[in-house]
């Protein structure tokens, strides 16, 4: 078994092999934060070796190599909960860290666990801790890569097609207020207005390609940004209501609960017809809670549904839910059809 931990995005994953002939099979691809320190408990060491013992539970009696490669007896206390998830008879363990964000394990259950396997180990996490490395660069850098790309094209929108379609638009506003003929000066406010929904379109495009990775100790302030942004682009009133000083996030969950919060302002704006918009942020004893809510039209249907139970229906908001499933959180969608919707986001708070 192979697991890696993503700080930086913030996630953990796991695959599996049974066998040579058995492809490897991606188990909990995106393991809870909560189940990280099964998986990446203290060792002591980079190359170590347990044998289980009939009736044994936690404490284990191992083996380890030193500095100098030289086998060190040991008493492995493993967590419960990969105890618990995994029966073996033994098992050799072996980490290596790719760039200062990333950390990899490896996991082979009931081989030998002798010196020399572990000797092997050490060895193989010696090589390819640098290849991991590399790897995880090269991936780090075509990010910065993609993100230059979409700044440019978004500079190249903004100089270009929205200030023409500005222009556009008051030109279209002096031929109203001018024109002698009611019916024309209204069919002439009906295309001002679409040219102003277009603006404010690609305006929610542009923001959604510059923006810049979140300071995950600033995230509640990029949150009250967006609202109030909104609150101006839109003439809706919107406020943000804080509950909690401080939301302990990875970067990359911050950047998609951003997002979430954005693509939830962006379809009130569109669809619901609102007059106010509350954001609020809360805590709860193992949860972070964000919530949106709008006295718009509703979406659909009417009570509360669950992340499966709106998969199951096809029902909610698409993009929201494969972002909220991303992250690992939990999403709820109220809807009082004429009354408004509330969508909740909840977070796993760290451990």
């Amino acid at each position: 078994m192979f697991a890696a931990r993503d700080q930086w995005g913030g996630r953990v994953y796991r695959t599996a092999v049974t066998s040579a002939a058995t492809p490897p099979a991606v188990i909990d691809a995106a393991l809870d934060t909560a189940d990280e320190t099964a998986y990446f408990f203290p060792t002591e060491s980079d190359a170590w070796a347990v044998a289980r013992r009939a009736g044994a539970r936690s404490a284990l009696e191992g083996s380890y190599l030193d500095d100098q490669d030289r086998a060190r007896r040991t008493r492995v206390q493993l967590p419960s909960a990969f105890t618990a998830a995994h029966r073996f008879r033994s098992l050799l363990v072996m980490s290596a860290d790719g760039a200062d964000q990333a950390t990899y394990r490896l996991f082979l259950f009931d081989g030998r666990t002798g010196t020399r396997e572990l000797r092997v180990l050490r060895a193989i996490s010696r090589q390819i801790g640098p290849a991991l490395f590399s790897v995880e660069a090269l991936s780090r850098l075509q990010s910065h890569i993609g993100a230059a790309e979409r700044a440019r094209v978004a500079r190249d929108l903004h100089d270009g097609i929205i200030q023409s379609l500005i222009g556009l638009e008051m030109r279209v506003d002096v031929w109203r207020r001018t024109s002698p003929h009611p019916d024309e000066a209204s069919r002439l406010e009906h295309i001002q207005n679409a040219l102003r929904r277009e603006v404010v379109d690609l305006r929610d495009l542009i923001q959604h390609m510059r923006r810049a990775p979140v300071d995950p100790d600033r995230v509640l302030d990029h949150i009250a940004a967006a609202v109030e942004r909104f609150r101006v682009d839109s003439g809706i009133e919107a406020h943000f209501v804080s509950e909690i000083q401080e939301l302990s996030l990875s970067p990359r969950v911050c950047d998609e609960l951003i997002a979430i919060v954005g693509e939830a302002l962006v379809n009130i704006r569109k669809h619901s017809g609102a007059r106010h918009v509350v954001v609020r942020a809360s805590a709860l004893d193992s949860f972070w809670k964000i919530e949106i809510d709008d006295d718009g039209r509703g979406l659909g249907f009417s009570g509360r549904l669950e992340q499966a139970e709106l998969d199951l229906t096809r029902k909610g908001p698409v993009i929201i839910k494969e972002r909220v499933r991303s992250i690992g959180a939990r999403l709820a969608v109220e809807s009082d059809p004429g009354r408004g919707a509330r969508i909740e986001v909840w977070l796993p708070r760290p451990r």
